[in-house]
């Protein structure tokens, strides 16, 4: 070590200059005491990185995680849209098929005996697609331009064949040469269809 007096190097057990003389205690426990600053600053910043390491590998890892349990619920959401996207179809097909919208008049028959005492029968076919549906029908009768009943609303259903069997309420004094038939819902509001048909004034079975 220097000596702090005249500059002159001695040995770093040395307790005195070799020179002048003055004593090298101090300077040695400064020298203690700077050695042991830094070894302290080292393992400070040691410490530190050590820190910042941890810290960034918890950070990765929690967002990791975090991205995991995302796309985990994107995925059960779009399940569960799906889910309900298909119970909406579905319960709007019910209703639609409930509501019969589309339910027409696609042919049929008339039928009426022999005798003008009997009565008048007809089959309205809609489609077996709406089997077991509930309609309200109405058929009105006449002959020459002439009224022969009431047309009476008459609740009914759709066979599983598609047709809907109704007949008149009563007999006539003349077979029928045209019947115009209106076609409701159950609740006998909605009008769903309606057809007009020609007939021959004899008796038997006319398709149309």
């Amino acid at each position: 070590m220097k000596c702090p007096n005249c500059d002159s190097e001695n040995n770093d057990s040395a307790k005195f200059c070799k020179k002048c003389g003055t004593s090298l205690k101090n300077i040695e426990n400064a020298s203690a005491s700077t050695s042991n600053n830094n070894t302290t600053k080292i393992a400070i910043v040691v410490l530190i990185i050590i820190a910042v390491v941890l810290a960034g590998t918890l950070i990765y890892i929690y967002g990791n995680n975090l991205h995991s349990q995302q796309a985990n619920t994107q995925v059960s959401d779009n399940n569960d849209n799906s889910n309900i996207g298909a119970n909406s179809v579905e319960s709007s097909s019910s209703q639609a098929k409930a509501q019969s919208p589309s339910m027409k008049i696609k042919g049929g028959s008339f039928s009426t005996g022999s005798e003008l005492a009997d009565k008048t029968y007809a089959s309205i076919f809609v489609g077996s697609e709406h089997s077991g549906e509930k309609v309200t029908i109405q058929i009105y009768y006449s002959r020459d331009g002439n009224t022969l009943n009431n047309g009476n609303m008459v609740p009914n259903h759709v066979d599983s064949s598609g047709y809907i069997h109704v007949r008149s309420a009563d007999s006539y004094r003349y077979y029928p040469d045209h019947a115009k038939i209106n076609l409701y819902d159950e609740s006998g509001n909605k009008l769903l269809d309606s057809k007009e048909v020609s007939l021959s004034a004899t008796s038997g079975t006319q398709n149309f």
